[in-house]
């Protein structure tokens, strides 16, 4: 399965000139549109648009994993003058791209909460997220890249907002899954925050 996705992403990256930064760029400037996208799910309540934003919304998170994957392979696999494209200085930049890797999860994460309210839980977690963007702009380019507790940060911020979504529109997410996942988000937001500034 990872070689045929391994497969697809270089024939991206080869046939259409996909990049790993191009492909975070999408989370970016996808976010206010999704973010508009939950606002009206979860006001409307109509389940085709539901969804349509589910589906939004796996489409673009699945950018995170397919920008990390790309870049893997093009960082292993020589240049040779006959590809169909040049591996470029920005590809190969990881403390580049790690840090736009990154500040777009934030962003994206960020625009996603801001439909649901100001409330304890989107508070603290929207104020993790600012205060990571600016721990992922700051730091030294040795440091640019995820950690392992960011990853897991983010996995359960990925899981968060559909739970969100599926809460505020059916009757499918039980009351114990919805605060257990909020709950494990926060504390996972707060020892990225430790990992980042105290773990050298």
């Amino acid at each position: 399965m990872i070689k045929k996705l391994d497969k697809f992403v270089l024939f991206l990256y080869k046939k259409y000139g996909i990049t790993p930064n191009m492909l975070t760029y999408t989370r970016i400037f996808a976010a206010p549109w999704l973010a508009l996208c939950v606002s009206m799910a979860i006001s409307g309540k109509n389940g085709i648009f539901v969804i349509f934003t589910l589906l939004f919304y796996i489409f673009i998170i699945s950018t995170d994993f397919f920008d990390g994957l790309l870049a893997r392979q093009i960082l292993k696999r020589p240049a040779h003058h006959n590809d169909n494209l040049k591996v470029n200085e920005e590809t190969h930049d990881r403390a580049y791209g790690g840090m736009l890797d990154r500040l777009s999860d934030k962003i994206l994460i960020i625009f996603l909460l801001i439909p649901f309210g100001l409330n304890l839980f989107t508070f603290l977690i929207i104020g993790g997220e600012s205060i990571l963007a600016y721990e992922a702009l700051t730091s030294p380019s040795h440091k640019k890249q995820a950690t392992g507790a960011g990853k897991l940060k983010m996995l359960f911020q990925a899981l968060l907002i559909p739970v969100l979504i599926l809460s505020n529109t059916t009757n499918f997410i039980p009351g114990i899954v919805l605060y257990s996942v909020i709950i494990l988000t926060i504390i996972l937001t707060g020892n990225s925050i430790y990992s980042h500034y105290f773990n050298d």
